[in-house]
């Protein structure tokens, strides 16, 4: 049950991190080029869009990253609970950095 759950999670986030590359993308190109994108959205709501989405972007790599990592593990022969609590705390304290960092701004 616990393996289907992350699973599930895990390719749920890896198809919610498509919208939110792209995102990512154009609104830092935008911010970068405002002649190429300046019909489409203002240089400073580009800004504030791609830092926007930021957080959002390092926490679905970090849990896509850290899965994989489990999974790695788990071939290995490294199954534990412990194991993976010490892999979802990294996943939290990383998602918190990353919020952490957008509120310095």
């Amino acid at each position: 049950m616990f393996e289907k759950t992350l699973v599930r999670i895990n390719r749920l986030f890896a198809w919610m991190l498509v919208p939110v590359l792209a995102a990512n993308f154009l609104s830092g190109y935008a911010a970068m080029h405002p002649r190429l994108f300046g019909a489409l959205v203002s240089k400073p709501r580009a800004l504030r869009l791609h830092l926007a989405v930021q957080p959002v972007t390092a926490s679905l790599v970090l849990f896509h990253a850290v899965y994989h990592v489990r999974v790695v593990l788990m071939r290995r022969g490294l199954r534990s609970r412990l194991l993976d609590a010490a892999l979802g705390l990294l996943w939290l304290a990383g998602t918190g950095a990353a919020i952490w960092l957008a509120r310095l701004g």
